[in-house]
């Protein structure tokens, strides 16, 4: 029959759990064969070993002198969790029981010491854990309930959401956070869940600030081990901006495309190669092609031979430049040319760099411009025959009344009428010249202070009792002689007209000396693009505003009728419009767009 200590030998090698035996130094005196299976080592390399420098890595917190610690008095043992190493390097989490064996003066000689491999444990634990902790700190609203609609599980955000507070407290159900009628809405979607089924919906419902939130819910089946379902598990994630932002991307869409196929000009969008990418409607009907025609071809296909070389070099200098506007010709299916200008400009085409160009109809502008040439040259000619033709015996006529004037006396009763007359005459000359000269394109623009301008053109006309207010200081680009020639008739012109008093004995000087009972004449800023000049005198009759500008036109006798058409042609010399409307007070106003403010 086997000893005592024979039995305890065997089952101690023989033992399912690592046993192993330390003396108190660490080093190893018994291990079995179980810790030589997990460690990997043959007994001989175990035995003789410091244990916690051959098998516990140096990291671990767990050390001789912290169990020998645990080990004080007669009646304690040692129970902890470490890792050791194994031979190939794996590290593994084993659970110690440690027993101190004592000799008769009950000092501890020995470490009886039995380990369980707790690796998978460990690892499972540790997964749970960081299930737990992702389910919880999910942006996504998570909650599991049972097949009674009983939460199991509601994670940090759900909570939040609906008010529960840290702790799901028991018992509590779908119908106690939704209320009834709610429950019952969704009751069929868990439903399905609980049947083993996955679906997804999308939901919109006020959220704690009463601010209605869009989540896209997904419900899925809870399945057990042996396949059953044991409940239903509920996934939130709101989509409230990101539904909004596809809203807004929508809408700007929709007005885009509105607004791309419903302008009235001609619209294009090509990559740098040329090739088109879009085309609007107008496009399509002002050219003849149909769509698909049209996005297989470029700028190139569609231009006036004659100016096909300019687009290379537009096209390059939007690249350099980002925009550019410039005029060509687009030729029809029918073979008709039409003048347009071009507005282009780099833009982002579905995340790609590309050109996009408007392409307006300047056909009538053209016309106009022609018609304008036309008039300008008729006006030139009819100028030079009346400066040639009628300045000379002018001259004759001048110097002859002069001659008479002093044979007869200055107070003759018909010297001082031909004198006016002939006055009249060479005012006549000198404001259809003036007419003629003013046609022309402008010079060299400059920025010019309309202060100092306004300022020198007041000192150049007789003005009277007039008083002049400038309301506000600014700068614009023209051609400062040109610009000065406006200033000055529209002075003389509000001058002259704030008296309706006729006078035929008088001169167009007499008028302004005699005109202006305390008129002001105020100049200022309109907007961001244009400037006024206002006066409160009598005004300009409603009915006349359209004529006011066509040559001859005067409602005062004295008058060429040929300053307010001066003003009109430098205007529209530098591309501006001009309009005139009543004033503030009743009087003249002179309303100027389209200009180029600088400051």
């Amino acid at each position: 029959m086997a000893s005592d200590d024979e039995v305890a030998r065997k089952a101690f090698e023989k033992a399912a759990t690592i046993m192993l035996v330390l003396d108190v130094e660490g080093t190893i005196q018994r291990i079995n064969d179980r810790g030589c299976a997990v460690l990997g080592y043959d007994r001989d390399e175990l035995l003789g070993s410091d244990w916690f420098k051959t098998v516990v890595p140096e990291e671990s917190d767990v050390g001789l002198p912290a169990v020998l610690d645990g080990l004080r008095d007669d009646d304690e043992f040692d129970v902890h969790e470490n890792t050791v190493r194994t031979v190939d390097g794996e590290i593994r989490r084993i659970k110690w029981h440690v027993t101190g064996l004592r000799d008769d003066a009950g000092e501890v000689t020995h470490l009886l010491v039995s380990g369980s491999d707790v690796t998978e444990r460990a690892e499972t634990e540790r997964r749970l854990r960081r299930y737990e902790q992702t389910v919880e700190s999910s942006t996504n609203q998570l909650a599991v309930v049972d097949r009674e609609y009983t939460y199991e599980l509601a994670n940090r955000n759900y909570r939040r959401f609906h008010g529960l507070g840290e702790e799901i407290p028991a018992e509590l159900t779908i119908a106690d956070v939704y209320g009834t009628e709610t429950f019952e809405a969704i009751k069929p979607a868990v439903d399905r869940a609980l049947a083993g089924e996955s679906l997804a919906y999308e939901i919109t419902r006020p959220g704690p600030d009463g601010d209605d939130r869009t989540f896209d819910v997904r419900y899925f089946p809870l399945v057990a081990d042996d396949d059953t379902v044991e409940g239903a598990v509920a996934a939130l994630r709101e989509v409230t901006e990101q539904r909004a932002r596809e809203r807004e991307r929508r809408e700007t869409r929709d007005t885009f495309e509105g607004l791309f196929h419903g302008i009235n000009d001609a619209v294009f969008v090509h990559d740098f190669d040329g090739q088109f990418l879009a085309v609007n409607e107008t496009a399509r009907e002002r050219l003849g092609y149909d769509e698909g025609e049209l996005l297989g071809m470029t700028p190139h296909d569609i231009t006036a031979g004659q100016l096909t070389g300019q687009i290379s070099e537009a096209v390059e200098t939007i690249r350099d430049e980002g925009e550019l506007t410039f005029e060509t010709v687009h030729l029809t299916t029918s073979g008709e040319q039409i003048p347009v200008e071009i507005t282009s400009s780099l833009v982002s085409y579905f995340g790609e760099e590309a050109v996009l160009s408007v392409a307006r109809d300047i056909t009538a502008r053209k016309e106009r411009e022609r018609q304008l040439e036309l008039e300008v040259d008729r006006l030139a000619e009819f100028a030079g025959v009346i400066s040639h033709d009628l300045r000379n015996p002018l001259n004759v006529a001048q110097s002859r009344i002069t001659l008479a004037a002093e044979e007869c006396g200055d107070d003759h009763e018909h010297i001082a009428p031909v004198v006016n007359a002939l006055d009249r005459m060479e005012s006549i000359i000198e404001d259809t010249l003036m007419l003629a000269r003013q046609g022309e394109t402008v010079g060299e623009t400059e920025a010019v202070a309309i202060a100092d301008l306004v300022g020198q053109c007041w000192d150049a006309v007789t003005t009277g009792e007039t008083t002049l207010e400038i309301a506000d200081k600014f700068s614009l680009r023209a051609d400062r002689d040109r610009l000065q020639h406006v200033f000055e008739n529209l002075f003389r012109n509000a001058v002259e007209h704030a008296s309706r008093t006729p006078h035929s004995s008088s001169t167009p000087r007499d008028a302004i000396e005699r005109a202006g009972e305390a008129v002001t004449i105020s100049v200022g800023r309109l907007g961001d693009d244009g400037f006024y000049v206002e006066d409160d005198g009598p005004g300009i009759p409603a009915a006349d505003h359209e004529t006011v500008f066509e040559p001859g036109f005067s409602i005062q006798d004295e008058g060429t009728g040929f300053g307010l058409t001066i003003v009109r042609q430098i205007a529209e010399a530098h591309g501006w419009t001009v309009d005139v409307t009543d004033g503030a007070a009743g009087g003249a106003r002179f309303e100027f767009t389209g200009v180029d403010i600088v400051e």
